[in-house]
């Protein structure tokens, strides 16, 4: 758990503060009294949305700035104490149609980044949010820490890039580090206009349209859903821990169900909406990691942290929070 006080009063800069993630972390922050400052580059179809912090209006410093602004990010990481990385697209398929776009995105940004916490504050303490599909087709099942990175797109291959910099830079400025690979994550605040970046949320909204959900193939694959909440937990706990410092973890879920499943859930969930079985597309079946299922003891170990809310769960939160406010993600 969390020690109470620990972000009371604290400067936390979050970046990528106005999307899903960021923001679902902002209003826990603002809730534990710490002083947050969100950056955002409010890139297009990406999922910045003010809606999404609604909630905490007017008690959180929001800047619109992009990642490569160096004059800004010299300004905005001094006095900071924590910061949580999220600012990054993660579109699979965009990174192997356009990988320059990733790279632009991507990247460089995130060497700009680091540069500015390098001369302006080292001393900060990074939580970099990467992602599960650094492993991509795992080369060991259950996957752990010590699973070989494996990415089979641009994407994944950017992210294992970006979290080897961010623990470069320990040695090179002694800038606590802890790297989080984080799986297909849902809840409510994820953008909804497109299937683009977390196709497991863009279900949902054709389920409650009263749509078609695609299975490609039989569906069953494994995978691991973790609700938003149990994410933030974690990444709170991530801040805080010193034995978590300068270490990359794995993260999983409560449950482990097959792709079939979760359209079945969601079904369920919408009360409306249906599946069906469809051909692999071959820029897909190209990407597909197959199986995923995560050893995350060693996260558990460090800090306690323990996923807590089934996927039935969070999905009857998702589906009740965008029948209420539709018209801000539709």
């Amino acid at each position: 758990m969390t020690e109470e006080n620990y972000y009371r009063g604290k400067n936390i800069l979050i970046t990528g503060g106005l999307g899903f993630l960021g923001s679902t972390l902002a209003i826990k922050l603002v809730d534990l009294g710490a002083r947050v400052t969100l950056l955002d580059g409010r890139i297009p179809e990406l999922g910045a949305n003010f809606f999404n912090i609604e909630p905490i209006k007017g008690r959180v410093e929001v800047v619109i700035a992009n990642l490569s602004d160096r004059a800004a990010m010299d300004y905005y990481v001094r006095s900071q104490e924590v910061v949580f990385n999220i600012g990054m697209h993660s579109c699979h398929l965009e990174s192997m149609t356009n990988p320059v776009f990733d790279l632009e995105t991507n990247v460089v940004p995130q060497f700009h980044f680091l540069e500015a916490l390098r001369y302006n504050n080292p001393q900060a303490r990074v939580v970099y949010i990467g992602s599960r599909a650094q492993y991509g087709q795992a080369l060991t099942i259950p996957i752990t820490e010590d699973t070989p990175p494996n990415p089979k797109d641009i994407y994944a291959a950017t992210k294992q890039a970006v979290e080897w910099y961010h623990l470069r830079y320990n040695k090179i400025c002694g800038l606590g580090v802890t790297s989080i690979r984080l799986g297909n994550t849902y809840g409510p605040r994820h953008q909804m206009r497109h299937p683009k970046y977390g196709v497991q949320n863009y279900l949902i909204r054709l389920a409650l349209d009263d749509q078609e959900l695609k299975v490609f193939g039989d569906g069953l694959q494994k995978r691991e859903m973790i609700y938003v909440d149990d994410v933030v937990d974690c990444l709170l706990l991530l801040g805080e821990k010193k034995a978590c410092l300068n270490e990359v973890y794995g993260i999983g879920s409560a449950e482990s169900i097959t792709f079939l499943e979760l359209v079945q859930a969601i079904v369920r969930a919408c009360g409306s909406g249906r599946y069906v079985h469809a051909p692999w597309p071959e820029e897909r079946k190209t990407i597909e990691v197959g199986d995923v299922v995560t050893d995350f003891t060693k996260l558990t170990r460090h800090t306690g942290w323990k996923p807590t809310i089934l996927l039935a769960e969070g999905l009857a939160k998702t589906v009740d929070f965008y029948r209420r406010h539709r018209e801000h993600y539709w």
